[in-house]
């Protein structure tokens, strides 16, 4: 009796086992963790991550930042390994409003799986991740993971004349 109760219960289980697994993947403590060394010598604020979900169709995924005045910020970006080229930039605009500006992107960035961007301006900083079609990826889905790390800015030297 007490096999079969194990035996049922196995089977009720094993597939909510087995899609935990495919969420696995995603783990932003881990990734965070990968890349923390990689603030350097900024002091880590915090870190957020974001899901992706691979469709037939490209989206756009919008993250707010803000950057206050006296810090200079690193924003490191890490993903959970996913095939995808993930583009990631960032505006001085809402994608709301059609004449923003694009201030930084990872065209010129090493590979999709890791990036850094300094930020020395005060303001709100709109981050949009460009999420291409599924292609042949394997994954129907993953994370990006932003560390927020920030030292304070350089003192102004003012000149007084006499």
């Amino acid at each position: 009796m007490n096999r079969k109760l194990i035996l049922i219960c196995a089977f009720i289980c094993i597939p909510f086992l087995e899609k935990s697994s495919l969420f696995s993947q995603c783990n932003p403590n881990k990734i965070a963790r990968k890349y923390k060394g990689n603030l350097k010598d900024y002091k880590y604020d915090s870190s957020a991550y974001n899901e992706i979900q691979f469709t037939d169709k490209p989206q756009t995924i919008e993250v707010v930042f803000s950057a206050y005045a006296g810090n200079i910020y690193k924003l490191v970006f890490g993903t959970s390994f996913f095939d995808e080229n993930v583009k990631v930039n960032i505006y001085d605009k809402s994608m709301r409003v059609k004449n923003r500006k694009k201030v930084y992107d990872n065209d010129n960035g090493i590979d999709n799986l890791f990036w850094e961007q300094l930020i020395n301006k005060p303001g709100t900083y709109y981050i949009d991740y460009d999420v291409p079609a599924k292609g042949t990826c394997k994954a129907d889905d993953g994370c990006v993971v932003i560390l927020i790390g920030y030292k304070d800015a350089p003192a102004a030297t003012t000149k007084t004349g006499k």
